[in-house]
């Protein structure tokens, strides 16, 4: 074998060790995730249940199926909580990190409200782990008219306009 044989063997080898520490730290990185992420959504049962909050469902998925071009493809949107407080039913987004003090973010708030207009509840909470912080979100949509704009006004200001013209050319009398 030539050096520069040893050499491209080398760097092989080198790239394979590398891609393999890469995903070993990756795998690592998402199986701590996990992790954190269901103690905190453990603790957040127990905290929500001292809030007066009754669990109905954890990790409830509502299957979903999205049309394109007529073909269908199947999913599902999961929540992780669904609770209860006196009549009022609510979605909980449960969060930790940076993410969990912005629950207004454009990310945040699309993922927040897809569960309002899937699920249907009275409100969204999103609930900050790290400083065990309940924010309450609402959506008031007003979604605009499918049938396009309504004539009448644009009729009765034509008249008028008929009526001011004809008054206008007959010198405001009607004889």
């Amino acid at each position: 074998m030539l050096p520069g044989d040893l050499l491209i063997v080398g760097i092989i080898i080198g790239a394979i060790l590398i891609y393999n520490i890469i995903k070993m730290g990756q795998s690592y990185a998402a199986k701590r995730r996990v992790l954190k992420a269901g103690k905190a959504e453990a603790a957040a049962r127990r905290f929500l249940e001292s809030e007066g909050y009754r669990i109905l469902a954890v990790q409830e998925r509502v299957p979903i199926v999205t049309k394109i071009n007529g073909k269908p493809h199947k999913s599902y949107i999961q929540a992780d909580l669904i609770v209860q407080k006196g009549k009022s039913v609510f979605v909980v987004d449960v969060k930790t990190g940076d993410a969990a003090q912005k629950p207004a973010a454009p990310e945040n708030r699309r993922q927040l409200l897809e569960y309002f207009l899937v699920y249907r509840p009275d409100g969204v909470l999103v609930l900050d782990m790290d400083n065990q912080k309940i924010y309450h979100m609402e959506f008031q949509i007003k979604f605009p008219s499918s049938k396009g704009l309504n004539p009448v006004p644009y009729i009765l200001s034509f008249c008028a306009g008929v009526l001011a013209t004809l008054l206008f050319i007959k010198g405001g009398t009607f004889s």
